[in-house]
């Protein structure tokens, strides 16, 4: 067998058969998840001259305390499990948060972002004692593929690309 690429995965798998290491297995569990936003909904979450003149004006209330604050979108996800070495196939229509999920547990929810629930990887260890962009990548949905690549080797590349795994940092 020839290996084109010096990271795909025929040849890591033959690398670790000949040394017989195992790779770590990761379960990741989640529960409660909650992703909170402070976003306008509907027609106000357009840019528009009005609801930039509205957005001001209302900010500017809220800052008095005169208008409550009424941005706000919430998305829950209730208890879930994802297992290694298994496929798993996430549906949703668009805007019912499959990216905020996928997203939460790979560690990389943007900083504003207001998290709540319990997110959990391999026997119990909460997301503070375990550094998930070692060993997870989100690749988004609009990322260029090379078309010869199996999939396996488009996740290691992308990965190895990403700085996934020891070479995080």
């Amino acid at each position: 067998m020839v290996c084109l690429l010096p990271f795909g995965r025929r040849c890591v798998d033959r690398r670790l058969q000949r040394v017989r290491i195992d790779i770590p297995t990761i379960e990741v569990r989640y529960e409660h998840l909650n992703v909170d936003a402070q976003v306008h909904v509907g027609s106000r979450g357009f840019p528009s001259v009005l609801n930039f003149f509205t957005d001001t004006i209302e900010g500017f209330l809220n800052l008095l305390h005169i208008l409550p604050d009424r941005k706000g979108l919430s998305q829950s996800f209730m208890i879930g499990i994802v297992k290694p070495g298994k496929l798993t196939l996430l549906l949703g229509p668009p805007g019912s948060g499959k990216t905020s999920l996928l997203l939460a547990l790979a560690g990389k929810l943007a900083k504003d972002l207001k998290v709540s629930g319990k997110v959990t990887c391999n026997n119990g260890h909460t997301m503070d004692e375990f550094v998930p962009q070692r060993s997870s990548a989100y690749i988004s949905q609009h990322d260029i593929h090379i078309g010869e690549m199996t999939v396996r080797e488009t996740l290691a590349f992308s990965a190895r690309v990403q700085g996934v795994g020891t070479n995080y940092g």
